[in-house]
């Protein structure tokens, strides 16, 4: 469960496990690109080289379902990975 903030109210966002996984390794590394092999290995547990849209798929389904305030956090670095740039009033915190 995601715990959105939008100043004084909060939201709970209901994330899957592959989900959560995923918004906790960006969150980990936020203001680092993390590829999108390195999240096949970490969240899925991909062998090197596959080749696959399940990250952008997943991090699509991400944004959708945390709204516009934190799916801005989530940045989209082209032919690298993505990256999470913390926003004070998008997330309070992963559970």
């Amino acid at each position: 469960m995601a715990v959105v903030s939008d100043s004084p109210k909060s939201l709970e966002v209901r994330l899957t496990r592959k989900e959560r996984e995923l918004l906790n390794t960006l969150i980990q590394n936020a203001g680092r690109c993390v590829s999108r092999e390195t999240l096949l290995r970490t969240v899925w547990n991909y062998a090197d080289g596959a080749r696959t849209r399940t990250v952008d798929v997943h991090i699509q389904r991400l944004r959708r379902k945390l709204g516009d305030e934190a799916s801005r956090s989530i940045k989209t670095i082209v032919r690298a990975g993505y990256c999470w740039f913390p926003d004070a009033h998008a997330v309070g915190g992963i559970a």
